[in-house]
């Protein structure tokens, strides 16, 4: 296909709930904790992108959840890798530099939610863009182009797990291995799903900021925090060990236990309206509750005993937070278009 071909492509892609292991996906931490583990669910709160063909010369980038929209003459100027949705202008010109499109994203979660949106928009946009150019890339391809490319774009460390979730859908357990990432299904999803209270407490959080700190304070080898990382790997491996036996109360204990590591590892993950939701929780009837990604703000996820979860439920929304429904995506990203 010649630089200037391109053609309609679409991809849709799953956010995820990291259940145990979060930070240990960010190299070199994945490497310097032994036996590091990241367990998450992939979630049907989508990132989805459209490539269409443009006859002009520019380069137009619609953000349809939020009501945006940029118009940039080709080439581009230095300029529009900083302004409004330049992670998607970034994508696109990564992934089609110079050609004329129009790429029209849309995001299911709420933006700075915690669920890897941002990532699964990185992966559901590069997937329908190598489609436009008829570029056939693997698995691991796509996930490292978009994951250089994003660590471009906030200008801190990035893990891996967000884009393994978008990729891979279902529920997972990633090995952090010397030679990669190895991937191991889980079973007892649906069982699972049926035992998880996601809510978002309306406050969106900037990740990068939130890793980064604990990504410093790790390498820099701080006691405290050295010893609440290998603390989150023992879970995170017990966590994998209760989902292959099905044993879900254990998992929701574990899910708390890293919940409570998670609020003391640092000063930025932890907000008034979290720490009110995950008490309310638990008071209702959770076996333990943490928050989702970095923390910061965003969403809180509960792990309800069983036959408390409409109760849970209730209890984190009279916090002011907004309880949504945990759906499954049992596949990765998905890609249409010639």
């Amino acid at each position: 296909m010649s630089r200037a071909a391109i053609r309609p492509a679409s991809a849709t892609a799953p956010t995820r709930i990291d259940l145990a292991g979060g930070t240990l996906d960010i190299w070199p931490i994945s490497q310097l904790v032994a036996d590091a583990l990241t367990v998450n669910l992939a979630i049907r709160l989508a990132a989805h992108a459209t490539v269409t063909p443009r006859r002009d010369r520019r380069l137009e980038i619609l953000s349809v959840d939020r009501g945006r929209r940029v118009l940039h003459d080709l080439p581009l100027a230095p300029s529009a890798f900083r302004g409004p949705l330049s992670w998607l202008v970034r994508l696109a010109d990564a992934f089609a530099p110079g050609v004329p499109l129009t790429l029209a994203c849309r995001a299911e979660a709420p933006a700075g939610a915690g669920l890897g949106g941002s990532s699964a928009l990185g992966i559901a946009a590069g997937a329908a863009l190598a489609r436009a150019r008829g570029e056939t890339l693997s698995k691991e391809a796509l996930l490292r182009r978009v994951m250089n490319l994003e660590t471009r774009e906030i200008r801190v460390p990035t893990g891996n797990q967000d884009y393994l979730a978008a990729l891979w859908g279902g529920l997972s357990a990633f090995r952090h291995t010397p030679d990669g990432v190895v991937r191991d299904a889980l079973p007892h999803a649906s069982r699972l799903g049926d035992r998880l209270v996601l809510a978002y407490t309306g406050q969106p959080r900037q990740s990068g900021f939130s890793n980064w700190d604990m990504f410093r304070r790790y390498v820099e080898r701080e006691a405290a925090t050295t010893k609440r990382m290998e603390a989150i790997a023992r879970i995170a491996r017990a966590m994998r060990e209760a989902l292959d036996h099905g044993d879900l109360d254990t998992a929701g204990r574990l899910l708390g236990e890293e919940g409570r590591l998670r609020l003391s590892l640092a000063p930025s993950v932890a907000t008034p309206a979290l720490r009110r939701a995950d008490t309310a929780a638990r008071r209702a009837g959770a076996l333990g509750a943490k928050v989702c990604g970095a923390g910061g703000g965003g969403c809180l996820v509960a792990f309800a005993r069983e036959g408390r979860e409409d109760a849970v439920a209730k209890a984190i929304a009279a916090t002011g937070a907004s309880v949504m429904g945990v759906r499954i995506s049992r596949r990765g990203v998905t890609v249409s278009g010639p």
